[in-house]
């Protein structure tokens, strides 16, 4: 499944200024601590690049990231998430390092805001060791666990409960719909310390799952003859002033993250009252945000490289409700969840119900606490995620639309729209495939895998569609922060391992 990039909320918690930029995705990035003599190669690293975030200095950050990362990633890829970073949270200060594992770095860091996150390293095995990944928390997050084989369940409410206690999640929602007949339970309470348990029909936070709802709408579009898959960017939003860059820039180009449309994973509160500019009605917040996107260089050519990018969905979203002339969350609910009876779901935060699960995440002490995210972000970034929730029977109903339309059969969309919705192209460094919105990956038992997952860092959701097994399932909890495997993908391939062996 996708790894996981958040959408981003409430601009004014602490936490949403570094521990958001770097929670949402694989940034190519380390933070140093000053090394005794003798120092190890990991220490080397950090002190190295430390320096050169801390330095102000392009040329010597370049030849820094150029001479001791991997090449999985485009330098110039890198070196732009590297800028938000600095931007974000430079100068940074190493407070203590926490563990020097074979292969891995980990040390309690301080950001220019005064939180503290812990950064890991994942090094290769060469002499001198290279920087392969990043895997920044919140400190006292979980972070990796041994993952568990959860197949030989019987009762889909034991298993809920089995994840959720092994995982320490408030409560956890799984929903399963195999050769047509749905089953769903909500296991848990809404929010620590209080009796309220969650319901099956109560909504939950999806956060980047929205991705695969703008394709789909998208996919609507281009059915009507209001877009079509090479529909540029200049095109659809030529009024705009935009980098030259940009203008052709196709919306599948897009949808595929491969449109050099930059990644957006973080902001700081500055930056969003920025872009904002005092707007409150969401089309002109969205104005806004396109026009920020659209001034700056891409990342890279259109169509050459895969980089994951909350813009470029938030784009998509624009050029969406200026094709109909109505607002994005209008077009959500009127092409997706009433054509699809998905009465259980929303966007904006400002119609949920009061009856719903609420997000968590681990305090300074590790101790989770409860934590609802709002702020102008929901909307700037709402055709990626923002302000996205569903109920987890809603969730699985809309995966298994799609599930249909790989099956070859018509549905909310033509079978040949799903599939090409499906079309992915590889990832680099790895065996999965990033299609319009959808992670593909092929399972030796369990046949090709379709999905997404999502959060906003008090949640985290996870869809899988599996047309060898005829299955949809969805699952989410109200524990965020970061640990792979999260618990909601541990739930669905549970189910679907335990499918694949009954068939």
């Amino acid at each position: 499944m996708y790894e996981t990039f958040r959408t981003l909320a409430r601009v004014v918690s602490p936490m949403s200024r570094l521990f958001l930029v770097a929670l949402v995705a694989l940034i190519a990035l380390v933070v140093a601590f000053a090394h005794p003599q003798g120092a190890s190669d990991a220490d080397k690293l950090f002190h190295g690049l430390i320096e050169a975030l801390n330095g102000n200095d392009s040329a010597k950050l370049k030849a820094f990231v150029g001479a001791n990362f991997t090449d999985e990633v485009p330098l110039e890829q890198r070196l732009a998430r590297i800028g938000g970073l600095i931007e974000q949270g430079a100068p940074f200060e190493i407070l203590k390092v926490l563990d020097q594992s074979p292969g891995r770095y980990r040390a309690l860091v301080r950001d220019k805001h005064g939180d503290e996150v812990e950064f890991g390293i994942e090094l290769t095995a060469d002499t001198p060791p290279k920087i392969r990944r990043i895997m920044v928390r919140p400190v006292g997050d979980e972070g990796d666990v041994a993952p568990k084989d959860y197949s030989g369940w019987t009762d889909l409410a034991r298993l809920a409960d089995e994840i959720r206690k092994d995982r320490n999640a408030p409560a956890l929602g799984i929903a399963v719909i195999h050769d047509g007949k749905a089953a769903t339970v909500a296991r848990g309470v809404r929010e620590l310390g209080k009796p309220d348990e969650v319901g099956p029909d109560e909504p939950w936070s999806i956060g980047s799952i929205g991705k695969p709802i703008c394709s789909t709408i998208i996919g609507k579009l281009i059915e009507a003859g209001k877009l079509r898959w090479d529909t540029t960017l200049g095109e659809a939003l030529g009024d705009f002033p935009m980098d030259d860059g940009y203008r052709g820039v196709t919306l599948e180009q897009i949808m595929h993250h491969r449109g050099g449309i930059p990644q957006d994973m973080g902001f700081s509160g500055a930056t969003v009252e920025r872009i904002v500019a005092g707007a409150t009605d969401p089309l002109k917040v969205r104005e806004n945000y396109a026009r920020a996107i659209l001034s700056r260089k891409p990342i890279s050519k259109a169509g050459t490289s895969f980089a994951y990018s909350n813009a470029g969905y938030a784009l998509l979203a624009i050029v969406a409700e200026r094709t109909l002339g109505k607002p994005y969350e209008q077009l959500v609910r009127e092409i997706v969840f009433e054509p699809l009876g998905l009465r259980h779901s929303f966007v904006g935060t400002s119609t949920l119900p009061e009856a719903r699960p609420n997000g968590h995440v681990p305090g300074p002490s590790g101790k989770l606490e409860p934590r609802f995210l709002t702020g102008p972000l929901e909307t700037m970034l709402v055709g990626a995620g923002g302000g996205m929730w569903m109920s987890v029977g809603d969730l699985a109903a809309f995966g298994a639309e799609h599930l249909k339309g790989l099956k070859g059969q018509d549905g909310l969309l033509k079978a040949t729209t799903v599939e090409r919705l499906h079309r992915g192209e590889p990832e680099p460094g790895g065996d999965r495939a990033y299609a319009c919105g959808w992670s593909v990956q092929e399972g030796p038992v369990l046949g090709p895998i379709h999905g997404h997952n999502g959060s906003n860092g008090t949640f985290r959701a996870e869809l899988g569609v599996f047309p060898k097994l005829n299955l949809a399932v969805a699952s989410i909890t109200n524990r965020g922060g970061e640990s792979d495997p999260s618990p909601t993908l541990q739930a669905v391939m549970a189910v679907a391992r335990h499918y694949a062996k009954s068939n």
